[in-house]
C-alpha cells in the first residue's frame, strides 16, 4: 500500500512541475533563476537557482518535521526534481 502512495506523490510532483504550475509560474528552472535574481538584489549578495531550490527543500523539511502534510512530501519531490534540472541532470 505504501508503494502506491509513493508513486502517487511522485506522479503528482511530476504533474505539478511539468503542467499546472508551469502555466502559472513559468518553467521551474527559469522560475528559480528569477527568484535567485530577486533574492540577490534583496540580500546584496549573489544567490543561485541551486541555493533557492535547496532553501525550498529545507522549508518543506522544516514544515514536515513540525507536522505531516502530504503537500510537504509532494513539494519535496518537486523541488528535488527542480534541483536536478538546475544541476543539469
Amino acid at each position: 500500500m505504501k508503494v502506491t502512495n509513493d508513486i502517487d506523490i511522485l506522479s503528482e510532483a511530476y504533474r505539478l512541475t511539468h503542467d499546472d504550475r508551469n502555466k502559472d509560474y513559468d518553467e521551474p528552472v527559469r522560475n528559480h533563476q528569477q527568484i535567485a535574481r530577486i533574492a540577490t538584489v534583496i540580500l546584496g549578495k549573489t544567490i543561485t537557482a541551486r541555493e533557492v531550490a535547496i532553501i525550498q527543500i529545507a522549508t518543506k523539511l522544516s514544515r514536515e518535521s513540525f507536522k505531516h502534510k502530504r503537500d510537504n512530501l509532494v513539494d519535496l519531490a518537486g523541488y528535488a526534481y527542480v534541483l536536478s534540472k538546475v544541476e543539469g541532470d
